[in-house]
């Protein structure tokens, strides 16, 4: 138990405000110099499990760094902030000033790193001008695998399209499930069960200048994992990171866009990549994405009867579907098949009817997109729970080609988002020295991360449920408010959040009608 029911206990720890640092890239482009930020108003910064966290401080109209927030349109100013161990790096989206001559308030808000993937596309293939966009797989850029590495695969090859420095972590590691013990295989139908097991935790990506963050979703919510987008300042050890760097000053040679375009007597062209030991490490400031999967952190066990929790609001919403159905068009190798079955059985049938005729094909595209156009996928288990008779029915998830590579991603996404929701949101007392806290581990079992699965009791229930998003407030009033988010809810989220969900949603309808075929 926490702490004794009724009895708060006092805060002992001491609160001294969140540590600052806001900072611009160096003239030479290899390092990020800081300068702190100080005193502050108010602050709040968030961690998310894997969508953008928002960040927002309160300055004085008189503070020293007012002006060196100034002409933040053209002026990429970044962020920098660690509690207890865990580091916050973002990036200053908006500054506001607001109230009375003299008396205003400045407001500098915005969001981690994450927010990198919602601006880079992957194209079909990045090597080519847009006006050219074919591929070794067509009209899509398609890769199979582990998650760890496909995901990596897209960001790598569209950074170096970009020249941007933003490197996938090494090195490459599984975020589904451990591997199996073949021990434990006695049967057939236990080997069955291993062999569709590990194809499930397997996918299969394809993408048509898709939002990375869009293209990413599917695979990350089905196989319920997480990332991160850190920022290394180009102080200390160098991280060790696929370096696109070399790839991307050669690939800019044929970049219309690229001061190097066509300068292929450029030295710096290749001599980024006759030094193997570069290749792991970065070489300037930059990004470093890396996936990551749940940790099991089951004895944190939260109380509503102990004396941690000041308040809390669950949310559970019932599911509104059982059933999903994509399509709309049929793979276009079938459609090819079946217009040649058509036509060969027309001729077989006038040819001996009247022979010599040769009236040649007469079907063409008459039964494009009828055989195979959709493809329907059902949540058995949901559907048996709730009962037949009273679950609802089907949703039309996405105009992807059925019985395509993603289609089953695309259905089986469209299912996780229509079973319903459980989110448990807490405000809990950090100030209690036996209680748990956001943070790095440090060996006394209180520290916790998103990602976290842990334990709620409320009322003789005992569940399980994971750390999703935290949230932490300082209104320099001598204590910090500590809002952990377990679970994964629909309605929960801030405004922030919101905004970002919506525009995210509404890009994605607007995208799959601008590619439908």
């Amino acid at each position: 138990m926490i702490g004794a029911p009724g009895y708060a206990k006092p805060n002992t720890i001491p609160t001294d405000g969140f540590d600052i640092r806001f900072g611009r890239r160096s003239s030479d482009r290899r390092r990020i110099e800081w300068t702190p930020c100080g005193s502050y108003k108010a602050a709040s910064f968030s961690w998310d499990w894997k969508d953008p966290a928002a960040f927002s401080i309160d300055l004085k109209p008189d503070h020293r760094l007012v002006p060196y927030m100034t002409g933040l349109r053209r002026k990429a100013v970044h962020v920098q902030m660690t509690h207890n161990g865990i580091p916050f790096t973002g990036r200053v989206m908006t500054r506001k000033v607001a109230g009375k001559p003299g008396r205003e308030t400045v407001t500098l808000s915005g969001f981690d790193n994450k927010f990198q993937l919602k601006r880079a596309l992957a194209w079909v293939n990045p090597l080519f001008p847009p006006e050219l966009q074919i591929g070794l797989t067509g009209k899509q850029d398609i890769m199979a695998g582990e998650p760890d590495f496909v995901l990596k695969y897209f960001l790598a090859k569209n950074m170096i399209r970009l020249h941007k420095p933003i490197y996938a972590a090494l090195p490459l590691h599984q975020v589904t499930n451990d591997l199996p013990d073949l021990a434990d295989v006695n049967s057939l139908d236990d080997l069955l069960g291993l062999v569709t097991d590990s194809l499930a935790q397997m996918c299969v990506v394809s993408a048509r200048f898709t939002p990375l963050d869009e293209l990413f979703k599917l695979t990350r919510d089905r196989l319920d994992f997480g990332y991160r987008m850190d920022l290394w300042d180009g102080y200390g050890d160098r991280p060790q990171v696929f370096n696109t760097s070399g790839l991307s000053q050669l690939q800019s040679v044929i970049d219309a866009t690229s001061d190097n375009f066509l300068n292929f007597l450029n030295p710096n062209n290749y001599l980024g990549l006759t030094d193997p030991g570069s290749w792991g490490q970065m070489d300037r400031a930059g990004y470093i994405f890396d996936t990551r999967a749940k940790r099991d952190m089951r004895h944190i066990q939260w109380r509503t009867d102990g004396g941690q929790i000041e308040n809390y609001e669950l949310e559970e919403t019932h599911a509104d579907a059982t059933r999903a159905i994509v399509g709309g068009r049929a793979p276009e190798i079938l459609n090819q098949v079946i217009e040649w079955a058509a036509n060969f059985a027309i001729q077989l049938l006038i040819t001996a009817i009247a022979p010599g005729l040769g009236l040649g094909f007469v079907v063409g595209d008459l039964f494009d997109d009828i055989f195979f156009a959709y493809q329907q996928f059902f949540d058995e288990d949901l559907e048996d729970d709730i009962g037949i008779d009273d679950a609802f029915g089907e949703v039309f998830a996405d105009n992807t080609a059925a019985w395509s590579l993603d289609s089953y991603a695309v259905g089986k996404g469209a299912l996780k988002d229509h079973s319903g929701s459980e989110a448990l949101r807490l405000t809990v007392d950090t100030g209690n020295p036996d209680g748990y806290r956001f943070g790095a581990l440090d060996g006394s079992n209180k520290r916790y991360d998103v990602g976290d699965i842990h334990t709620v009791y409320d009322r003789g229930t005992t569940a399980e449920q994971f750390v999703s998003a935290v949230t932490i407030s300082d209104e320099r009033d001598g204590r910090m408010v500590e809002v952990p988010t377990l679970g994964e809810p629909k309605r929960l989220g801030g405004p922030w959040e919101r905004a970002i969900s919506g525009l995210q949603n509404f890009g994605q309808l607007s995208r799959g009608l601008a590619n439908n075929r």
